[in-house]
């Protein structure tokens, strides 16, 4: 009398089955999970931007209302220095997010335009005007 055989477990073909399967399905989604990150990132950056230039505007017109002047204002760097009228003066910005470096900002009427603006880790730079930031070079983004 024959004994008859259990089979239990997978055979080598219906594993290798399943992990054909599973590497189609990482060689789909890797991308654009790394896609999705890399626009979170650009965000933050865009983000970090905005906050810097929303926190001279407001130091900006904090020194501005003290001191109850009125000029057209040009602020050289990353650095807290303005110059009003031809005189540096120091503007304190209070400014927590990531660290923001930018060439040059401009602030005339009261409005204010950062180019050239690098966030700390990252090797784009970025522009700011009217509230909005856009990569530097970026032709679709309107700084109007």
């Amino acid at each position: 009398m024959m004994k008859k055989m259990n089979k239990k477990g997978f055979t080598l073909i219906e594993l290798l089955a399943i992990i054909v399967i599973l590497a189609i399905i990482a060689v789909i989604t890797v991308p654009i999970i790394l896609n999705i990150i890399e626009n979170a990132r650009e965000g933050a950056r865009k983000n970090s931007v905005i906050g810097y230039g929303k926190a001279v505007e407001l130091a900006y017109t904090q020194d501005l209302y003290n001191k109850n002047i009125s000029a057209t204002t040009t602020v050289t760097g990353a650095s807290t220095n303005v110059v009003i009228d031809g005189t540096t003066t120091p503007l304190k910005v209070d400014y927590e997010g990531d660290k923001v470096e930018c060439t040059t900002a401009v602030i005339t009427s009261g409005k204010l335009e950062l180019t050239s603006c690098k966030v700390a880790g990252s090797t784009e730079t970025y522009n700011y005007k009217n509230g909005k930031a856009c990569k530097s070079g970026d032709n679709s983004c309107t700084l109007n």
